[in-house]
């Protein structure tokens, strides 16, 4: 079998490639427990100072947890004991990488999604490359976004976080720099200066300090900013999404249908399960008070409750194994969502 992760040692450099380009670097269960292998390993070892995350596809640095393994080796397979085996390993392994004991780098390219996201998003320093399309997009999937991203996604401001949160619309490299998801925006061409940059550095400094070399550095390749298709849009997403309830946001989409903007989410929203997405709307509220930890602890209830009433098992079916596109949600509209039922399942034990 392949190679999907491969270890590399550079002078005190420790660096974990994603290699996978056939499925954009999705991440299966072997994949994530030899991650996890690597790190424990090098977290031990005197001479690396620090560990960087890259992909050898220009394409993606991940585009989520590979979704038909989940679905064939766990969701689907009778003999599986423990459905949530993978997402349990994978939760575990993020939880462990945001309390790594040596500075973490990660480098954002094209597709980054999902379980890539939860890999990376906890870094000392992550750059950013021009091609980076990020998003969320698990509603559409039948569960909510998870690898405790929406402690991050809680922080945007309430009708962007809830753009990007229950509608799973993507940020661009100037969006992740401005909302400080990301550290540096830089050209393509510059990375493997900055990464050289990164060696000699390491041979050198270690900790927090290598990290404060190491932005010094980056901000020499530092683009500026540029509007993005949120920034464009801002007024409208303000506008649709700046509510209190996801009643409000359906009546405002509802009533301004002739915008093509409206009309293109209204109908998007609808296809999706309206379950998760009441779920979802609360969960942006509610993580805005739990630490990163509570919110993967979270994400992990919530991702056994969506395999338990199936509607995971729905929407990667709908989406990724038969691709008809036409999920049969357990709620097809929102006024049978039972709110006392998503308020018992976002319950917080402190």
């Amino acid at each position: 079998m392949k190679d999907f992760i491969i270890p590399k040692v550079i002078k005190n450099l420790g660096v974990i490639y994603l290699n996978n380009p056939r499925k954009l670097n999705a991440l299966n269960f072997e994949m994530i427990k030899k991650i996890r292998e690597i790190l424990e390993k090098w977290e031990d070892d005197e001479n690396i100072k620090a560990v960087l995350f890259d992909s050898l596809t220009d394409k993606a640095f991940c585009s989520g947890g590979d979704l038909k393994d989940l679905y064939n080796n766990f969701i689907n397979k009778d003999s599986c004991k423990r459905k949530d085996e993978f997402f349990a390993t994978e939760f575990e392994l993020d939880k462990y990488i945001a309390s790594y004991k040596k500075p973490l780098i990660s480098h954002w390219r094209g597709i980054v999604m999902g379980g890539g996201i939860g890999l990376s998003i906890n870094s000392d320093y992550i750059i950013s490359e021009e091609s980076v399309n990020w998003a969320m997009p698990e509603t559409s999937l039948g569960f909510v976004p998870d690898v405790g991203v929406c402690n991050y996604i809680s922080r945007l401001p309430k009708a962007l976080g809830h753009f990007v949160g229950i509608l799973g619309r993507g940020l661009e490299a100037s969006d992740l720099i401005k909302y400080n998801f990301s550290h540096v925006y830089i050209d393509s061409k510059d990375y493997e200066k900055l990464i050289e940059k990164l060696i000699d550095l390491s041979e050198i400094y270690e900790g927090e300090e290598l990290i404060e070399k190491l932005k010094i550095e980056g901000e020499k390749y530092n683009l500026p900013v540029k509007e993005t298709f949120v920034d464009k849009n801002y007024d409208k997403i303000e506008k649709y999404f700046n509510k209190d309830s996801l009643e409000e946001i359906y009546k405002s989409l509802e009533e301004n249908l002739e915008d093509e903007f409206a009309r293109e989410i209204y109908d998007d929203l609808k296809a999706r399960s309206q379950f998760m997405l009441q779920v979802q709307f609360e969960k942006y509220f509610l993580c805005k008070n739990l630490t990163y930890h509570e919110t993967v602890d979270l994400d992990l209830k919530v991702l056994n409750y969506a395999l338990e009433i199936g509607e995971m098992e729905k929407g990667i079916k709908s989406k990724v194994i038969d691709k008809d596109y036409q999920p049969k949600w357990r709620e097809m509209s929102l006024e049978d969502v039972e709110i006392e039922e998503v308020k018992k399942l976002l319950e917080v034990e402190k």
